[in-house]
């Protein structure tokens, strides 16, 4: 879980990414995530890290990024 999100990070931060990238690795890192989690870490999760990450990622996204994120 932690690797695909940093891995994420990396690509986004290195300019790796082109516009429309983040929506499809957002929905394939939350998929790959929740599927082996607990119910009580997925709980967790949503209520402790969501929040920070989601902030993280959308100081970084561009307009177009947003929107298709938003439309998902």
């Amino acid at each position: 879980m932690i690797k695909l999100f940093e891995e994420m990070m990396q690509k986004m931060m290195g300019g790796m990414m082109k516009p429309g990238d983040m929506p499809k690795m957002m929905n394939t890192m939350m998929d790959k995530m929740f599927r082996n989690m607990k119910t009580e870490d997925k709980m967790e999760f949503m209520s402790n890290m969501m929040p920070r990450c989601m902030n993280m990622m959308f100081e970084n996204m561009s307009t177009e990024d947003r929107k298709a994120f938003a439309e998902k």
